[in-house]
């Protein structure tokens, strides 16, 4: 394939990208003619202002020592916060142990991927759900619900439970919707994946986080296509608009109280399934902007959720992933404003312990307070 050819092909993908995200913008702006959904910040926003910097900030902490396991019994002196390397200080701090969680239950939603996944992988997620469904003779931890992701939309069973037999038999009755990804599908099917997957998290992410409370939102999918060469030509008008959706998801998906996770089943055969971590780096600025930052293990990865990739286990998996739902720390902190609109700022939390690994979320598009714009109101 010549220089110009592929150039033709990356362009369109280019432009296919773009229009989900003029899409997904449009769609977030027709919520906000609904007062009743209407946030101050989006307030602001649709009335040409820059929203102004929250007050306060809270945010989820995972500690776990070299095995794994859950480091309990910490207190706040043992923790610190820095906002893009400046210290911070925590204006609240909260242990999430049984008797918090008890009266404050974390929600878990397990999502289904038919997208981005052959006939035989989505047969394996099924059947590795239901094991989990069924598991423990049905009693699960946290209260579940369970979502399919297909091209027909998100189709998502109403309420949630702990009763697994229940929720099996719910998920049993939903029918398997599978596209071609074979070589038939090429180039134009992985980017028409990507514009679907974008666009029923999207709708994921505001369904849920009209929801009070903490979430992990489980995807079984091997992520939807990362597109890496599609923005090798990409000019700036379309590397602005890929910023704006990064800076979005990523809000979003923090003020929704969601941590995403991705259960993936892998198998011997396909593409390497870590390639994702060569784009883990949190975007600053436009000129920086490229599509794998929109895939799913990366926004996982951001949001402090971990990528499972274990395709003979993904029942195990799962539980792997829902053990941190009864754990953890939160810390409160008022964010610092930024000196710009979508000024990029780096969350990194340190633990006063040795041989620990810590999981956050690792930064956000500041807001900017109201005082610093009033020359120009």
């Amino acid at each position: 394939m010549n220089r110009l050819v592929r150039f033709q092909r990356h362009l369109s993908a280019a432009l296919v990208i773009t229009a989900v995200i003029a899409m997904t913008c449009t769609a977030r702006q027709a919520r906000a003619q609904n007062p009743a959904e209407q946030s101050p910040a989006a307030a602001a926003q649709n009335a040409g202002v820059a929203p102004e910097a929250p007050r306060t900030m809270t945010i989820h902490v995972l500690v776990s020592d070299n095995h794994g396991q859950a480091v309990e019994g910490l207190q706040e002196s043992d923790f610190s916060l820095l906002d893009n390397k400046q210290p911070q200080k925590l204006l609240g701090f909260r242990a999430d142990d049984g008797a918090v969680l008890k009266s404050d239950p974390v929600q878990v939603v397990i999502v289904v991927d038919m997208i981005n996944a052959d006939p035989v992988t989505v047969s394996r997620e099924r059947e590795q759900v239901g094991a989990y469904l069924k598991g423990n003779s049905g009693e699960l931890l946290n209260p579940t619900s369970i979502a399919v992701m297909a091209d027909s939309g998100v189709k998502a069973a109403p309420g949630s439970t702990q009763d697994g037999n229940m929720l099996l038999a719910v998920f049993n009755q939903t029918q398997s919707e599978i596209r071609d990804l074979g070589r038939s599908a090429g180039f134009w099917g992985a980017t028409e994946r990507v514009q679907k997957s974008l666009q029923e998290l999207d709708q994921l992410i505001q369904y849920e986080g009209q929801r009070p409370g903490r979430k992990l939102v489980l995807f079984v999918s091997p992520g939807w296509p990362l597109l890496i060469r599609a923005g090798d030509e990409s000019d700036m008008s379309q590397r602005e608009r890929v910023f704006s959706s990064i800076e979005q998801f990523t809000n979003s998906l923090r003020e929704a109280n969601i941590v995403l996770y991705c259960i993936d089943p892998f198998d011997l055969g396909r593409s390497n399934p870590f390639e994702y971590q060569g784009y883990l780096k949190g975007i600053s600025a436009a000129k920086d902007a490229t599509y794998p930052a929109l895939g799913l293990q990366v926004l996982a990865t951001h949001t402090g959720g971990q990528v499972l990739i274990n395709g003979r286990d993904m029942a195990g998996s799962l539980r792997t992933a829902i053990r941190d739902a009864s754990q953890g720390y939160d810390l409160t902190f008022a964010p610092t404003p930024g000196d710009r609109v979508n000024e990029y700022h780096v969350l990194e939390v340190r633990v006063d312990k040795p041989n620990v690994k810590v999981r956050t979320t690792s930064g956000y598009y500041a807001r900017v307070q109201m005082a610093q714009q009033g020359k120009s109101h």
